[in-house]
């Protein structure tokens, strides 16, 4: 199964510690998967938090990854048992889940993803298992591949990050620094010292623990500075963020030469 084979690949190169480049898909084209696949990303995190994305739209997106060497992650709306259970039975190679605070939950995360008797997610994978054909290899092989990820976004997450980091099956962190920064009072301020301070904290837990890191590009400068602090879960700009920026600055180039011209 490709799918399975690939999840494997890259949760490999997370554990050698490699710059795993990916990003984070809130349109609801399937072709955005295509585009940032075609690009070479590593991985990319179909966004149901903040989006109208819906389980169609999901497992359209994980279909178009097919095609491709990216990983088709997903981020749940929360923390939910029954919500985890129907994006992986759709075929989701993992997750990035966001606002965990504490190591039960982080616990209890990993428990919805697995199996009796590691945990306690029911059965029936339907399309993850190619509609049954593959239950067998699909068993022998899911667990090890599955890539757990998860959002630190408070300052209460960032205070138990080393407890978070040490519970087997959280594979890495990313901070969420939108919110982080709202709930410690400076918002996007990512040079105050209480910021820095709540993601040194998030750092150690990760780097105690030998999982992945990353705090996230929200802009081109925070994407810089990730690769510059040698961070390996790298988290980069999005599709809205991408075709945004791209059509504000192709407007203001084309105004200011028809300007030019008059």
């Amino acid at each position: 199964m490709r799918a399975i084979e690939k999840s494997l690949k890259l949760k490999k190169r997370i554990y050698a510690g490699e710059p795993v480049l990916g990003t984070q898909l809130s349109l609801q084209d399937s072709a955005t998967m295509e585009i940032y696949g075609r690009a070479g990303f590593d991985w990319a995190a179909i966004d149901t938090e903040h989006t109208a994305q819906t389980l169609v739209t999901v497992q359209n997106m994980i279909q178009a990854a097919h095609g491709w060497d990216i990983v088709p992650l997903v981020r749940p709306l929360i923390f939910d048992h029954d919500q985890i259970r129907r994006l992986l039975d759709i075929g989701a190679s993992g997750l990035l889940c966001p606002f965990i605070e504490t190591a039960e939950q982080a616990k209890q995360l990993v428990e919805a993803c697995r199996y009796n008797p590691r945990g306690k997610r029911g059965w029936n994978p339907l399309r993850a298992t190619n509609f049954h054909i593959d239950d067998d290899y699909y068993m022998e092989n899911f667990e090890d591949s599955i890539i757990i990820l998860i959002i630190i976004e408070s300052q209460i997450g960032a205070n138990n990050a080393h407890e978070i980091m040490a519970v087997d099956g959280i594979d890495g962190v990313t901070v969420g620094g939108m919110d982080l920064s709202l709930d410690l009072g400076v918002f996007r301020q990512w040079d105050a010292p209480v910021y820095q301070e709540a993601v040194a904290k998030i750092r150690a837990g990760a780097q105690a623990a030998g999982k992945a890191f990353g705090t996230g590009a929200y802009s081109m400068d925070t994407a810089k500075r990730s690769i510059q602090n040698k961070e390996t879960l790298l988290l980069s700009l999005g599709d809205v963020n991408v075709l945004a920026q791209g059509v504000m600055d192709l407007a203001a180039d084309l105004r200011a030469g028809i300007a030019s011209t008059n």
